[in-house]
């Protein structure tokens, strides 16, 4: 419970310190304040972040291996299906702009789509 707690606090925050910054660089607010706020707001994202691959390793040490193999399966097809999707698409809309570094996002879509869940919650399953 505790846990869950602190994640949707982080998670919270890091909401509502997103739409400040928005407010922020939109407004172009220029001074000593907004400064330091974005300072901060880059600091507490780098904790936050760390804060959640920790939950995420510690999470995915507790779930029994069959079902390991299963998440470890689905992310590799998601990746591959999204990978060639995007391909696909440079490849028809912008032949001229194909990039390995295009595959960079479809690893962390199905990273986050495959393992979301360890990262905020506790894993029934075992």
């Amino acid at each position: 419970m505790r846990q869950n707690t602190i994640t949707s606090i982080i998670c919270t925050l890091c909401v509502l310190s997103t739409i400040i910054i928005s407010f922020i660089v939109y407004m172009d607010v220029d001074n000593s304040f907004s400064f330091g706020f974005i300072l901060s707001y880059v600091f507490f994202i780098i904790l936050a972040s760390l804060y959640l691959i920790i939950t995420f390793i510690i999470n995915i040490k507790n779930i029994k291996w069959c079902n390991l193999r299963k998440r470890l399966f689905k992310f590799s097809g998601l990746c591959i299906s999204f990978s060639a999707a995007i391909y696909i698409f440079n490849y028809i809309f912008r032949p001229s702009e194909i990039d390995i570094y295009d595959f960079g996002t479809p690893l962390a879509v199905a990273l986050s789509l495959t393992f979301f869940d360890l990262m905020f919650f506790k894993n029934k399953e075992g």
